[in-house]
C-alpha cells in the first residue's frame, strides 16, 4: 500500500496515532505527556515574562509605523533597526487588531509562539515515532529538556523574536516530519514556510538551506530538475523580494544591527565563552548525551531498518542546521543575552526527538527525567533572571522600566533641547533634532519619549553612521563595541556655535571601552573633524540614502549602492575619517 504523506491522504480507518495502540488509554499515553511538558513550560515562561530594553526597540518601531513614518527607528532616517522584519510586523497587526497594551501583546504573544512552537516539534516527532512499530505511547525526550529549561523560560518573552523563532522552528518540523511520512512533492506552502527563516532572523537562512536540501532528490529523474526549481521559487521568492526592498529602502545588505555587530567577523573566544555559559549552568551535556544514545541513535536505526529515506534525511537536516547554527553564533561571538541565540539550535537538535516511541530500544531516554527534575527545582543561572538590573521582578509596561530609565521621563525631559543620557545639554540643537536624546539603552527610553523624538544610539543598533565606524578591538559587551565618540556626538546634535564639553557627552560606564584616539588635540577642533567628515565622500552618500525623500530614483539608487554602503567602515577619530573622506580643498568648519 502506498504511504500517504499526511493525515489528510491517509487511507480510512488509520490516524496519525498508528503507532499506538488503539483506544481510549492509548490516546491519553499519546497526549498526557505532551501536555504536562506544554504546561511545565507555559508556567515557567509566564513566572520568567518580560520586556528586555532591546524588545522596547521592536515596540519603538512599531509606533514609527503607525505613525506613518515606516519602518524605522527615528522618523526621517532610513535605518532597519530589527533584527527581525516578520516579528515587527506581526506586533505592528497585533497592535492594530487586538485591544492589548503593546507591551503586554509583545509579551503574551512571544510565550503563546514559543509553547506552539514546541507542540509542533512534538507533533512531527511523533509522526517519526511511528516508525518502529506499536508501543504504548511516546515519552518526551526532546520536549521535556526544553520545557524545563530556564533560559527557554526566560527568552519566550523578552519583547524580541524568540517566540517567533521557536514557532517557526517547530513548524518546519512539523511540516517537514509529515512530507517525510508521505510520498508527494514538498508542498509549496511547506517550501515557503521553511525560506521564510530569514525574515525571522537573518542567519537561518543557515537552516532553511539544509532543511530545504533534505527535500532534493526525492522525485523520479524526469521531475527532479522542475520539482527542486518550484520548491527554491517557491521558499526564497518573498525573502528575495524583501532583500530588494531592503537595499533599496535602507541601503543595505542587513539589518543596521548585523553592521553594528560585525556579524561576518570571528569572535571565537567570546563565543565558547557564550556556549560554555549557556551549557555550564544548566549542565546540559547530560541531556544531550542521553538525546544522542537513546534518542538519535535507536531512532535512525528504526527509519534505516524500515528504509525510511525520506525521514533519515529530515532527522539529519534537523541536526545539520542545528550544528551550522551553533556554529555561526559561537563563530560571531555570541549575545549580550543568556543563552538567546543558541536556543534555536538547541530546539533544532532535540526536535526530531521530542517525542521518541516508549519501546524498550528507547528506555534510556528515561535517564532524561533525573536531570529533568534537578533542573526545574535547582539549576540557575545568575544571568537567567527576568529582572535583571530592574526593580520589578517581572518588567513588562514601560512603567516598570522607569526605574532603570532615571526615573519617569517628565523628571528630566521636558520636550526641547539636547540630553545626554537622562541630562540636559546646554547646547541649541541642528535643525530637525529639537528634541533629540543620546543614550546607551535605546529601547525603553525610546519608546518611552515617543516615535517624534530623535533618539542618538550611542552604540550604533539604531544609527547607520554609527554601526559604521571601524571596529578597533573587541570589548566586553560583545555587539556593543562602537560607542560613539563625543565629537561626533557633538557634529550630529548640536548646531555650530554652541559651546561644547567633551565630559557634557562622555559617559563612564565601565563596560563602555571608547575606540577613538583623541591625542592632544582641543574638543573644538575633533568637533570641526567631524562635521566636516559628515559631509564628505561616501559618508555624506550614506546620510543621503537614509535621509533623502524615497523616490524611484531614491530608491533604484540605494539598490545599487547598497553592497557598498553595507561594506562602508568609518575611523573612530574624527581627525582620521576627514583625511580619508574629504579632500584637501575642503574649507575649515
Amino acid at each position: 500500500m502506498k504511504r500517504a504523506e499526511s493525515p489528510n491522504d491517509l487511507p480510512p480507518g488509520r490516524s496519525d496515532t498508528d503507532g499506538v495502540e488503539s483506544g481510549t488509554t492509548a490516546r491519553w499515553l499519546l497526549v498526557l505527556p505532551a501536555c504536562i511538558v506544554l504546561g511545565i513550560f507555559l508556567a515557567g515562561a509566564w513566572n520568567y515574562r518580560w520586556i528586555s530594553d532591546d524588545g522596547f526597540i521592536h515596540l519603538r518601531i512599531v509606533r514609527q509605523i503607525e505613525a506613518g513614518h515606516g519602518p524605522v527607528f527615528n522618523a526621517g532616517e532610513r535605518v532597519e533597526a530589527s533584527t527581525s522584519p516578520a516579528w515587527t510586523w506581526l506586533l505592528t497587526a497585533g497592535d492594530v487588531l487586538l485591544p492589548l497594551p503593546l507591551e503586554w501583546l509583545a509579551v503574551i504573544a512571544g510565550i503563546a509562539l514559543s509553547v506552539a512552537g514546541l507542540a509542533m516539534a512534538m507533533l512531527g516527532a511523533a509522526t517519526l515515532a511511528q516508525t518502529g512499530g506499536r508501543s504504548r505511547g511516546l515519552f518526551p525526550l526532546g520536549g521535556l529538556v526544553l520545557a524545563v529549561l530556564p533560559a527557554m523560560w526566560l527568552n519566550a518573552s523578552m519583547g524580541l523574536e524568540n517566540g517567533l523563532a521557536f514557532a517557526w522552528l517547530g513548524a518546519c518540523a512539523w511540516r517537514l516530519a509529515r512530507w517525510a511520512n508521505g510520498t508527494r512533492s514538498l508542498p509549496v506552502g511547506t517550501a515557503a514556510l521553511i525560506g521564510a527563516g530569514a525574515l525571522v532572523r537573518p542567519e537561518f537562512i543557515l537552516v532553511s538551506i539544509p532543511l530545504l536540501a533534505a527535500t532534493v532528490g526525492f522525485e523520479a529523474a524526469p521531475r527532479r530538475l522542475r520539482s527542486a526549481v518550484r520548491t527554491a521559487l517557491a521558499a526564497f521568492a518573498i525573502p528575495v523580494a524583501y532583500e530588494l526592498f531592503r537595499m533599496g529602502y535602507y541601503a543595505s545588505l542587513t539589518p543596521n544591527s548585523g553592521i553594528a555587530k560585525e556579524a561576518g567577523r570571528s569572535f571565537w573566544s567570546a563565543g565558547w565563552k557564550y556556549l560554555h555559559g549557556t551549557v555550564d549552568p544548566y549542565w546540559l551535556w547530560v541531556p544531550l548525551v542521553i538525546a544522542l544514545v537513546a534518542g538519535y541513535a535507536p531512532l535512525l536505526h528504526d527509519l534505516v531498518t524500515r528504509q525510511r529515506h525520506r525521514a533519515i534525511a529530515f532527522v539529519l537536516a534537523c541536526f545539520t542546521a542545528g550544528v551550522l547554527d551553533a556554529l555561526f553564533i559561537v563563530r560571531v561571538g555570541g549575545d549580550f543575552y543568556h543563552a538567546r541565540l543558541l536556543l534555536p539550535a538547541l530546539f533544532l537538535l532535540l526536535a526530531p526527538i521530542a517525542l521518541v516511541s516508549f519501546r524498550k530500544q528507547y528506555l534510556g531516554s528515561l535517564l532524561v527525567l533525573p536531570w529533568a527534575v534537578v533542573a526545574l527545582v535547582s539549576l540557575r543561572s545568575p544571568d537567567a533572571q527576568p529582572k535583571g538590573p530592574f526593580t520589578h521582578p517581572n518588567p513588562v509596561t514601560i512603567e516598570d522600566h522607569f526605574a532603570f530609565m532615571g526615573g519617569l521621563p517628565l523628571r528630566w525631559f521636558d520636550g526641547r533641547g539636547i540630553y545626554f543620557i537622562f541630562k540636559k545639554i546646554p547646547a541649541i540643537p541642528v535643525p530637525g533634532r529639537d528634541p533629540s536624546v543620546a543614550t546607551l539603552g535605546i529601547g525603553a527610553t525610546g519608546y518611552a519619549l515617543g516615535p517624534h523624538v530623535y533618539i542618538q544610539d550611542m552604540l550604533g543598533l539604531g544609527d547607520a553612521f554609527g554601526a559604521r565606524l571601524r571596529l578597533t578591538h573587541r570589548g566586553l559587551l560583545v555587539g556593543h563595541e562602537k560607542p560613539l565618540p563625543a565629537p561626533w556626538v557633538a557634529a550630529k546634535l548640536i548646531a555650530p556655535g554652541s559651546a561644547i564639553r567633551a565630559e557634557d557627552l562622555t559617559t563612564t560606564d565601565p563596560f563602555i571601552i571608547p575606540i577613538d584616539d583623541a591625542g592632544n588635540e582641543p574638543f573644538e577642533d575633533r568637533v570641526a573633524d567631524a562635521r566636516a567628515a559628515l559631509e564628505c565622500g561616501a559618508i555624506r552618500e550614506l546620510q543621503d540614502a537614509i535621509a533623502s525623500p524615497l523616490t524611484a530614483k531614491r530608491f533604484l539608487s540605494n539598490l545599487l549602492a547598497a553592497p557598498r554602503l553595507w561594506r562602508l567602515r568609518v575611523p573612530p577619530e574624527p581627525r582620521d575619517a576627514r583625511a580619508a573622506f574629504c579632500e584637501e580643498s575642503t574649507p575649515p568648519i
